[in-house]
């Protein structure tokens, strides 16, 4: 008796292909973090503190919404490749930070306004992408 064994999978072909695969599904979660984070700024995000009333005050700047004072880094939020890009404050804004010696308001703790984010939808959309390409890529 002769057993042959086939397969309908290939490990080379999926190997040749999975650079290109984890690279578009980088670029794809940059979109989507993109428009998450603009999203949520503006449904808004929590009230601005009474130092950054002031500030804005300070500047002839409306006071909402917030992250949106003169649009600079809402509208420097983009996606590069598999990067996500903006002015360097919105790190801070999205982390936290204190003011400079130098600044309106002196050395006040600014409470973090976390903001880079993926809707949730998009992540399942984009894990349900990997998996297909992957399993596409497999097939022989």
């Amino acid at each position: 008796m002769k057993l042959k064994i086939t397969t309908n999978y290939s490990f080379s072909k999926l190997s040749k292909n999975i650079d290109s695969l984890i690279n578009d599904s980088l670029k794809e979660y940059a979109v989507k973090t993109e428009k998450g984070s603009k999203r949520k700024i503006d449904r808004g995000l929590r009230a601005l503190r009474p130092a950054t009333v002031k500030i804005r005050a300070f500047r002839n700047q409306p006071t909402k919404p917030a992250l949106k004072a003169s649009g600079a880094l809402y509208k420097s939020i983009k996606q590069s490749g598999s990067d996500l890009e903006m002015l360097e404050y919105g790190m801070r804004h999205h982390e936290g930070f204190t003011t400079g010696e130098k600044s309106i308001i002196p050395n006040v703790k600014i409470e973090a306004r976390p903001f880079i984010t993926v809707l949730q939808k998009d992540k399942k959309e984009i894990v349900k992408k990997f998996k297909d390409s992957i399993n596409k890529s497999l097939k022989k």
